[in-house]
C-alpha cells in the first residue's frame, strides 16, 4: 500500500520552538505512524504461503511497535493542540475560552486586539477587567444561566479601552474545562463597530454620503439611514419621523433580533423626547451613567422589561432651520456621549437632514407632476363632455329648425317643434350657467346678494321649477315644509340654483313612479333642507367625491344627457358661501340617496364675495 504523501518535514526533523512548528511536527507525526500502520497491515493481508507462518511472530512485533508509537504520538498530538491552541486562530471571529470565574484561558489574534489595542497579553486576566462596569452585574447573571443549561446566552455589553468605548455583542456557552465549568465566548462586529466608535469615522461618513447622493426618493434614503444606524453606530432600535401637514409621521423604523418583536408603537415614541427635540430644534443625548429620570421612565414605558441604556433624539431641518423631522436611537448598551461623539452624531443628524429634505423634494416634485398629468387628462375628458353635453340639445334644435324652414311641416307638428326647441335651448342654457357659475368660483368672483327671505317662498319656486320634469316620469313629490321659520338673510336666487339642483338631480335618477321627499325644518339657529328619493343611490366608495368637481359615478350606466358633474359642486360652493354646510348620505346602489343642506339664519345684512 502507498504511503501518504503529507508534504511534511522527516520523521527525524528537528522539532521547532514556536507552538505552530510544534503542533506541526506532532501532527506530521500521527500521519506517519498511521501510514506506517496501514502498510504493515497489508504485507500481513497479502503474505504468501508458509512465508507467512514462518513471519508471522516478526510481522505480529513490528505492529505492535507501529501501534504503540501511534499511540504516544496520539497523546502528544492532543496535548500539543490544548497546549497550543492554534485552532483559535483559524476561527474568523474574535473567541474565547473562560474558567469558571470569567478568567480568559484561550484566545485568537482578532479577540486579543479588540480587548487590548496595544497588543499586550489577555491570557489570564479576567474578561470584567474589559467591560464597562454597568454591564458586570448582567454578565455575572448570563454567566450563572450558562452554567446550568447548555443553550447560548447573549447579551449587549461596552468594552473600555483608553476612554474608547466598543459595543459589542456577546454570545456565552458552558463549556467543561478540566474538571471545572468553564464557558465559550463570541463577540460579534467588533471591527465595524469600533471604527464608529474610535473617534475616527470618517471613512463610515463618506461612504454614507456617496450611498444618499445616489438615493433619489425618501424611502431610499431612509432606508440607507436606518442601514448605517444598525450597522456603524450599533443602534439596536430607531426611528424616523417627518412633518406632514403638521404631524410628525413615522416613515421608517427597525430593530435588531435582541429587541423583541413588539416595538413601540409611533405614538408612544412621538409622544415624548422626539416631540422636544423636533419643537426646539436641540439634540437630546442620554445615557444610564448620567441618567434623567424623566428620559428614564420614558424610555422604559416604550418597551417594559427592556433595559435602554442609551439614546439620542437628532432633529431634522431644512436648510433655514426649519424643523420637519426627528431621528431616534436606542441602544441596550451604554454610550459616554462626549463632546467630540456628540459632534460626530450631530453632524449624521446634519448630514441626513440635507439628503431627507432634498428627497422629500424630489418626491413632491414627481407627486406634484403626476397631480398636474391626472389634471390635464381629466380636463381633456371633461373637455370632450362639454362638447357632447351642448352638442346633444343643439342636434333637435338645428334639425327642428330646418324642418320649420322648409314650410312642409304640418301644423300638429309645428308646435311639437316649437316645444322641442324651447326646452333643448333651456337645457344648453343650463349647462352653459353652470360653466359660468364654475368660472366665477374659480376666480373668485362669485358674489352673495343678502336680503330678508323667505325660505318657504324659495322652496316652492324650486318645485315649480321642477314639477314638470317629475310629472313627466310619474314621480310622487310629498313636502314637509315648516310655516313657522322666519325670515333670515340670505341670496335667494342661488338658494333657489341649490334647491333647483338637488331637486333636478333627484328627478333624473329615481326610475319611473318613484317618490321624492322635500323636508323644510329650523334647527336652533339653522335652516335645514332635506331632499329624499328612491333612485339609483350612491356607492359609499363615491360619497367623499360626490361633491367635487367633474365627479360622476358610472357615467356609461346613467341616462342619456347626464351632465357635466358641476351640479353638486355649484351646490357646496354656493351653501358654503353663505356659511352653511351640505352633506350627501347613501346605503349603496338601488337603496336612493339623501341630500341635506343648513344655511345661517342671519338677521342683518352683511355683503360676502
Amino acid at each position: 500500500m502507498a504511503s501518504i504523501r503529507t508534504g511534511l518535514p522527516e520523521p527525524d526533523g528537528k522539532i521547532g520552538d514556536t507552538p505552530v512548528e510544534r503542533f506541526v511536527t506532532d501532527f506530521r507525526r500521527l500521519i506517519t505512524d498511521v501510514d506506517r500502520l496501514m502498510t504493515d497491515i497489508g504485507r500481513i493481508n497479502h503474505g504468501e504461503g508458509s512465508g507467512r507462518a514462518q513471519n508471522g511472530g516478526r510481522h505480529n512485533v513490528t505492529l505492535d511497535e507501529t501501534i504503540s508509537s501511534l499511540q504516544g504520538h496520539a497523546r502528544s498530538f492532543v496535548k500539543s493542540v490544548r497546549r497550543n491552541g492554534v485552532f483559535h486562530e483559524r476561527i474568523p471571529v474574535p473567541y474565547l475560552e473562560l474558567d469558571g470565574k470569567a478568567r480568559i484561558l484561550a484566545s485568537n489574534q482578532e479577540c486579543g486586539l479588540a480587548l487590548d489595542p496595544a497588543g499586550k497579553p489577555v491570557i489570564g486576566k479576567s474578561l470584567f477587567s474589559f467591560i464597562s462596569s454597568t454591564d458586570a452585574h448582567r454578565l455575572r447573571e448570563h454567566l450563572a444561566v450558562c452554567r446550568r443549561s447548555d443553550k447560548v446566552s447573549s447579551l449587549a455589553v461596552t468594552l473600555v479601552r483608553k476612554g474608547a468605548r466598543l459595543p459589542v455583542e456577546l454570545h456565552l456557552r458552558r463549556k467543561a474545562v478540566g474538571n471545572e465549568t468553564g464557558f465559550l465566548a463570541v463577540m460579534l462586529d467588533s471591527s465595524n463597530h469600533f471604527v464608529a466608535q474610535s473617534g475616527n469615522p470618517s471613512g463610515s461618513l463618506h461612504e454614507l454620503l456617496v450611498k444618499l447622493s445616489r438615493a433619489h426618493t425618501l424611502m431610499s434614503v431612509v432606508q440607507i439611514v436606518a442601514a448605517y444606524c444598525r450597522r456603524v453606530l450599533a443602534s439596536q432600535a430607531g426611528m424616523i419621523f417627518m412633518e406632514r401637514d403638521g404631524k410628525l409621521l413615522a416613515v421608517s423604523q427597525w430593530n435588531s433580533n435582541q429587541v423583541p418583536k413588539r416595538f413601540p408603537s409611533e405614538e408612544e415614541v412621538r409622544n415624548g423626547r422626539v416631540t422636544h427635540a423636533f419643537r426646539t430644534g436641540v439634540p437630546v443625548f442620554w445615557s444610564q451613567a448620567k441618567s434623567r429620570l424623566e428620559i428614564s421612565n420614558y424610555l422604559r414605558r416604550l418597551l417594559p422589561g427592556h433595559r435602554w441604556r442609551s439614546a439620542a433624539f437628532l432633529p431634522i431641518s431644512s436648510a433655514g432651520g426649519q424643523p420637519c423631522g426627528v431621528l431616534a436611537l436606542f441602544f441596550l448598551h451604554e454610550r459616554e456621549w462626549l463632546p467630540e461623539t456628540r459632534d460626530e452624531v450631530s453632524r449624521l443628524g446634519q448630514l441626513v437632514s440635507g439628503s431627507m429634505i432634498r428627497a422629500r423634494g424630489f418626491d413632491e416634485a414627481l407627486a406634484a407632476r403626476a397631480m398636474a398629468e391626472r389634471t390635464r387628462q381629466r380636463h381633456e375628458g371633461y373637455l370632450s363632455v362639454v362638447c357632447h353635453e351642448l352638442k346633444n340639445p343643439m342636434m333637435p334644435i338645428l334639425n327642428w329648425a330646418v324642418a320649420l324652414s322648409s314650410g312642409t311641416l304640418p301644423a300638429d307638428k309645428q308646435s311639437v317643434a316649437i316645444e322641442s326647441i324651447i326646452r333643448n335651448v333651456r337645457a344648453m342654457n343650463y349647462l352653459i350657467d353652470d360653466l359660468f357659475d364654475l368660472a366665477r368660483i374659480s376666480a373668485g368672483k362669485l358674489h352673495l346678494e343678502f336680503v330678508e327671505m323667505r325660505i318657504q317662498d324659495v322652496v316652492r319656486e324650486a318645485l315649480t321649477a321642477t314639477q314638470q320634469t317629475a310629472e313627466r316620469k310619474k314621480l310622487r313629490i310629498a313636502t314637509d315644509i315648516a310655516e313657522a321659520i322666519p325670515r333670515f338673510m340670505a341670496d335667494p336666487r342661488r338658494v333657489r340654483q341649490v334647491l333647483i339642483n338637488l331637486l333636478a338631480n333627484a328627478v333624473k335618477f329615481t326610475p319611473g313612479e318613484g317618490s321624492i321627499s322635500l323636508k323644510v325644518a329650523r334647527r336652533g339657529d339653522h335652516v335645514e333642507c332635506t331632499i329624499s328619493d328612491t333612485g339609483q343611490g350612491i356607492d359609499p366608495d363615491f360619497l367623499p367625491l360626490v361633491f367635487d368637481r367633474f365627479q360622476q359615478e358610472n357615467r356609461a350606466a346613467k341616462s342619456k344627457g347626464a351632465g357635466l358633474g358641476l351640479g353638486l359642486a355649484i351646490v357646496r360652493e354656493i351653501v358654503e358661501l353663505h356659511g352653511g354646510t351640505v352633506k350627501a348620505h347613501s346605503r349603496g346602489a338601488d337603496h336612493g340617496a339623501t341630500f341635506s343642506f343648513r344655511l345661517p339664519m342671519r338677521k342683518h345684512k352683511y355683503s360676502a364675495a
